[in-house]
């Protein structure tokens, strides 16, 4: 039954990554919701604040593409479904994009995770052919 269910995370992460469905394995919010909380939601964005505190782990979950904007120094562990692991560290005050992902948390550092998670409703658009360059003659 477990392995139904990783099974099936893996084939909607998939999905999701190539933009053929906009569904979560697991909502953040749902599963952690001592550590995740909706900050700002409307039909294009949803904020997560998101504090993990040294030792503390959450369990497997989803997110669309998103960004993420650090308020603290964190040394972190993520575990995707294939059991592959990365270990991040950050600063306060940094950007960083991430694709649709599924993964587990934990905080492996010494000081509280805090950040906030800004993931996008709506799936990307293409990108728009180039037009004429400005003061081009055509």
């Amino acid at each position: 039954m477990r392995m139904t269910a990783l099974r099936l995370c893996v084939m909607l992460a998939f999905n999701i990554m190539t933009g053929d469905l906009q569904v979560f394995c697991q909502d953040p919010v749902k599963v952690a919701s001592k550590n995740v909380k909706v900050v700002f939601e409307n039909h294009k964005v949803r904020v997560l604040e998101v504090r993990i505190k040294p030792g503390e782990k959450l369990p497997m979950h989803s997110h669309p593409p998103h960004l993420t904007y650090t308020l603290s120094s964190f040394k972190g562990k993520w575990v995707g479904p294939d059991g592959n692991a990365t270990i991040l560290e950050g600063k306060p005050s940094a950007w960083s994009w991430t694709e649709a992902i599924t993964h587990n948390s934990e905080n492996v550092g010494t000081t509280e995770i805090h950040a906030l998670a800004i993931e996008l409703k709506e799936p990307p658009r293409k990108q728009a052919s180039p037009g004429p360059k400005p003061g081009a003659k055509k």
